[in-house]
Order: structure tokens, then sequence, then C-alpha cells
């Protein structure tokens, strides 16, 4: 199936902190994914990574040629003295948009987001305002995937709501897909399709499910289960690879050397399942 972003076996750190590894992600076309996971799990790192905006220790990034991505950072950053409408035709001429479309285009999305004054200075706004005017930049340049970092930032209700229906919206120019990070369950319940938790405590390093919020909650709860079961067999499997060490190989044969070696594997991932297990309870 054709992808607009692929990364596979990311990793990053900083200094000796490992924020993830071996991370395998893919957005296609009709993707509406909601990533979430631990505050320090390394989502707004992973996002920029795949914006493009910052590089990984390992693995590979690859994305649709030619692809256009919009990027929503979680701050917002204005030259404070430019209207709304200078502010969107700005960023589009600097994007290689002839100046008269730039102006088409700033009043398409102005209207979309219900700004009442085109002509009212930035630093006039209150912070949902400001947000509405990010996303907008994000969508400026008709990006094919779009990649948002806590959208619903400093937005109240009916701006919640606005981009819902925004992100919901079939529109000619809407993006081919979009990942976006969000803490709001709501909002993730009625947006997305799709859910990946970025955390050290999956195998691989992320937990996804397809379809709403809810369904993510049902799969979590039965890989919770499964690492339960998991651990209950490997224990039983150690107890008795514990004995037979205990009794202690009569002769050092190849095969007494690889059950041993075998043992020591299982030690090793029996402790693994066992963090795993303690840190989600």
């Amino acid at each position: 199936m054709a992808f607009l972003i692929n990364c596979r076996e990311l990793g990053k750190s900083f200094g000796d902190r490992t924020l993830f590894s071996g991370v395998n992600l893919t957005l296609h076309p009709g993707d509406r994914i909601g990533l979430i996971g631990p505050n320090g799990s390394g989502k707004s790192t992973l996002l920029k990574i795949l914006a493009g905006q910052e590089d990984a220790d390992s693995g590979q990034v690859q994305a649709r040629r030619h692809l256009r991505i919009g990027y929503l950072a979680q701050t917002d950053d204005f030259d404070p003295d430019l209207s709304i409408t200078d502010t969107l035709v700005t960023a589009l001429v600097a994007a290689g948009m002839e100046e008269a479309e730039a102006h088409v285009r700033a009043r398409t999305l102005i209207s979309r987001a219900e700004f009442s004054d085109p002509g009212q200075r930035v630093d006039e706004l209150s912070g949902g305002w400001q947000k509405r005017l990010a996303i907008c930049l994000a969508l400026a340049a008709r990006p094919e995937a779009l990649l948002l970092d806590e959208p619903t930032n400093h937005l109240d209700i009916e701006g919640i709501i606005w981009l819902e229906k925004l992100l919901n919206a079939r529109m000619p120019d809407s993006p081919d897909g979009f990942l976006m990070i969000s803490h709001d369950r709501r909002f993730l319940e009625n947006t997305v399709n799709r859910v990946v938790e970025l955390s050290p405590l999956y195998p691989g390093g992320t937990l996804e499910a397809r379809g709403a919020y809810s369904r993510f909650l049902d799969r979590r709860q039965e890989f919770l289960e499964q690492q339960q079961n998991l651990e209950r067999r490997l224990a039983n499997r150690m107890r008795r690879e514990s004995e037979w060490l205990r009794r202690g190989p009569k002769a050092r044969t190849s095969k007494a050397r690889f059950r041993i070696e075998a043992a020591a594997r299982l030690d090793d991932e029996l402790d693994a399942v066992r963090t795993r297990n303690r840190s989600t309870n």
C-alpha cells in the first residue's frame, strides 16, 4: 500500500537518555492518526523528525516523492506587528506562491477559520485565535500530510468543535492524511481512525489500534492481559529451568551448554516482561 510517510527502526536519545528506539510507523492516505504516550516518551521529537525539523539518531524516514508536509508546532511563533492577512500572505510568498494567489488563499483560510477582522494585528488575538491562525499556516500550502502537535492547546470548546469539523471535512484541499499529538480523549474519539501510543513499555516502542480512541483502550487492555499471561508462562518455564540448573548438568556437553544459555535468555525475557507489567500497573 502506498504511503505518505514511512519510518523504520527510528531511535533518538538526548545524552545518555533514550527517548525511543526501534520505532516503526507509517502514515497512509486516509489515515487520521492520534499519537499518544506518557510525558517524556518523545512524541514531539518524533513528530519533528517526521516533519524534517530534526534528525533521528538511527533508522530511516521515507516520504512520498514531492510530498507537501504541513507542520504545527506546540508553541506558536508570529510577528506580533503583522495582521492576520499579512501573516498568511507573507508565509505563502516565502513558500514560493505568487502574491496574488497568496492573497486568494489567505482569504479562503481566514473565512474557514471564522476570523471576523482579517486586518487585526496578531498581538491583539487571544491564545485560542492565535492557535487558529497557526493551524491556518500549517494548512496554507495545501499539505498532503499534516502533522499537528497538541492542536487543541489554548482552544476553547467552540474552537475545539471548529477544529473537529475542519479535520473531518472532505474538501478538495484537505490533507490526504494527518498525524497529531493530543491528550484530549474526547477530541481523539471524534477525529481519528487510528491510535498509536509511544512508550518504552511496549515491545517495538509502540502499541496501536485501528478505530477510535475507545477501540485503542480495548486493545491496550488486551495487551496488558496478554502480558500478564505471558509472565505467568515464562515464570513457570523459568522455575523448571532453575530446578534443572540447581541439580547441575552431569556433563559439560554441547546440549547442556545450549540449555544453560537458553535459560539465561529466558531469564532476561522474563525480567523484561516483569518490568513492563510493573510499570503499567
